[in-house]
C-alpha cells in the first residue's frame, strides 16, 4: 500500500509540475490564428502540441486525485471533522477553502479587481505576438482555406497565384489543396507562403443604403478587414463597451453617429495592415 501510495503521489507531482509548464506556455502563447498563420513554435513544440500535452496530463493528474483520494479516505474526512470529532462542513478551515475557492470563481467570471488585471495582462500578451507578425491573415483561418477559395476571398486571380508559388518552386500546389498543407509540405508557414502570393485583401466600397447597421461589430470587422480587438479598445475610449454581438445600428446610436459613419471610421483608424 505504501508503495501504491509513493507511486501515485509521484505521478501527480510530475503531472502537475508538466501541467504547471504547458500551462504557463499556453498562457503566453499568441492566439490560435496567428499561431497557426506563423507556425509558432517554442521549443520545438506548436501551441496544438502543447495543448495536447496540457489536457494529457490533467487526465493523468485527475485519475492520480482519484486514487489519491481512495487511499487517503479517511485523513480527508478528518479534515472535515469539528473539535467534537464529530463530521462537519462547518469547520473553519473549510469555510475558509470553500469562500476561497468561490471568490476566485467569481472574480475570474465578474472581472473584479485584481482577476481583470490580470486577465488583460493575458490578453496582452497574446495580442503582442499579432502585433510583430509582419503578414497578418486576409481573413480568420486563412490558413484552412483551398488555393481556390482563397483566391475568391481576396479577389484575387487563381491564375496569377499558382504561377507564383510555382515560380518559388513550391511543391503540391494544387487548387484543391489547402494552403496549410501546400505550406506543412514545403515547410513553409502560412504567413510566409501569402508573402509570396502578395495577395493583398480587399474591401467592398462602402455606399448609402448599405444596411451597415444590421452587421454585427465581429461580421464588420472581417468583412471590411480592420481589427476587432482594437475597434473594441477604441469604442471604450469613446465610453462604448462593445462586444461581438453588438451591431453598428446600436452603437451608432449609442454615439450620435451614422452607421457607415462609424464602419469608415473604425476601417480608417483600426485597418489591419
Amino acid at each position: 500500500m505504501n508503495s501504491l501510495r509513493r507511486f501515485t503521489s509521484l505521478c501527480i507531482g510530475f503531472s502537475f509540475l508538466v501541467m504547471s509548464y504547458t500551462g504557463i506556455l499556453l498562457f503566453i502563447a499568441p492566439k490560435g490564428r496567428v499561431a497557426n498563420w506563423t507556425n509558432w513554435e517554442l521549443l520545438g513544440l506548436d501551441k496544438t502540441q502543447y495543448t495536447n500535452l496540457h489536457v494529457s496530463f490533467m487526465v493523468l493528474f485527475l485519475a492520480g486525485m482519484i486514487v489519491h483520494i481512495y487511499l487517503n479516505w479517511g485523513i480527508l474526512i478528518n479534515y472535515l471533522k469539528n473539535k467534537t470529532r464529530s463530521f462537519s462542513l462547518l469547520t473553519k478551515e473549510f469555510l475558509l477553502a470553500f469562500g476561497f475557492n468561490l471568490l476566485f470563481l467569481i472574480g475570474t467570471l465578474y472581472y473584479w479587481s485584481p482577476f481583470d488585471e490580470f486577465l488583460n495582462f493575458e490578453d496582452d500578451i497574446k495580442s503582442s505576438w499579432e502585433k510583430k507578425t509582419l503578414s497578418k491573415a486576409p481573413y480568420g483561418h486563412a490558413e484552412l482555406s483551398t488555393l481556390q477559395e482563397f483566391a475568391l476571398r481576396t479577389n484575387t486571380d487563381i491564375k496569377t497565384l499558382m504561377q507564383k508559388l510555382t515560380r518559388a518552386k513550391l511543391q503540391g500546389v494544387q487548387e484543391d489543396q489547402t494552403i496549410a498543407d501546400i505550406a506543412k509540405l514545403n515547410h513553409y508557414s502560412p504567413a510566409q507562403m501569402f508573402d509570396i502570393m502578395n495577395a493583398q485583401p480587399t474591401t467592398p466600397t462602402l455606399k448609402e443604403g448599405g444596411g451597415y447597421g444590421r452587421m454585427t461589430l465581429k461580421d464588420a470587422s472581417s468583412t471590411y478587414a480592420f481589427s476587432y480587438e482594437i475597434a473594441v479598445k477604441s469604442l471604450q475610449e469613446k465610453g462604448y463597451n462593445a462586444t461581438e454581438t453588438s451591431t453598428l445600428r446600436d452603437i451608432a446610436d449609442a454615439l450620435h453617429v451614422k452607421p457607415i459613419d462609424l464602419l469608415e471610421s473604425l476601417k480608417s483608424s483600426t485597418t489591419k495592415e
